[in-house]
Parts: structure tokens; sequence; C-alpha cells
């Protein structure tokens, strides 16, 4: 499988509209719009493609991710009261070696987050490499979201890039 980069059709960092991008009369929603018409999410990587290895550490999870670095799909666990982590989520983040085993050889990957509808960032990073159950093993990954919005979120381990999109509504 060659390399793969996931991105959102329809989101851009651009103020000018690019050829892929919603029109000018589409907007973006107000922070407190719960809709996420403006932000379509990225899709998760169909099942079948998914490596065998990812797949057994849950087989519920939907991915995103190409060659050694696989993403699982965050979900919003939380809101906070505090004001650097108003919104948080926790995911997994897996690495493979060239046999498609998972592996920490290569280290943790790194995580960027930024706002695509506005100005902004997040706060991303990984934990250590976590094991449980025996044989299940991870990156714990964690996004501390500052409000609603439309986010890009980029995992990246040496050349690897895995790139999706999501929608934080507000509560």
């Amino acid at each position: 499988m060659g390399p793969l980069v996931l991105l959102a059709v329809g989101c851009s960092t651009s103020t000018s509209p690019q050829p892929d991008s919603p029109s000018s009369s589409a907007g973006w929603p107000d922070a407190s719009d719960t809709t996420n018409a403006a932000c379509p999410e990225t899709a998760p990587v169909p099942s079948g493609s998914v490596p065998v290895a990812v797949h057994d550490f849950d087989k519920k999870i939907e991915w995103y991710g190409t060659d050694d670095l696989w993403v699982a799909k965050p979900r919003l666990l939380d809101h906070t009261d505090e004001r650097e982590e108003r919104y948080r989520t926790k995911y997994a983040s897996i690495t493979l070696d060239a046999q498609g085993r998972v592996t920490d050889q290569k280290g943790a990957p790194h995580v960027d987050v930024e706002r695509l509808n506005r100005s902004g960032s997040a706060r991303g990073s990984t934990g250590g490499f976590a094991t449980a159950d025996g044989d299940r093993q991870w990156w714990p990954t964690v996004i501390n979201f500052p409000e609603p919005g439309c986010w890009q979120v980029t995992e990246t381990l040496g050349s690897t890039e895995v790139r999706f999109t999501v929608h934080v509504a507000a509560r």
C-alpha cells in the first residue's frame, strides 16, 4: 500500500477560496452552532484497508492512517470548566514496524492541531507507550480544544503524516 494522506474536502486555512473549498457564501459556523455543515469531518479508512495489527487493537474503532502510523477516530469525551482544556478528546495512536507489528521503536507521533475556521491552535500530546490486556499497545493521545470549531489534526511519525478534520460542537 503506497502513501495515503487523508484530507477533508472543503476545509481550507486560506482566506481566499481554493478550488475544492466551499463557496464564500457558505461561511463558517458560529461558536454556538452545533452543526458541522461547513466543516465536513474526514471519513475514516475503510475497515478492510486497516492493517490487521491495528484492527485487532479494537475491532469497533474507526481509523485514520497510512503505512506505519494509525490514529483512532477521536470522539469528544468530556467538557471541562478548565480554561485551557474546555473540550478534550483522548484516543489511541498506533505505530507499526516494517512487518506491520505494533512497535514503540520509532518513538511517539507528533501532534499538531490548527483551527480552520479562524485563527487558533490547540494543544495535542502523546503519553508514554502503553500496554493493556497483555498485548494491546498504543500511544495514548490527548487534544485539548479551547473552544468549538473546525479543527485539523496532523500526526507525524518520521515522514509519515496522517491528517484529518474534526468539528467540535458547543455543548
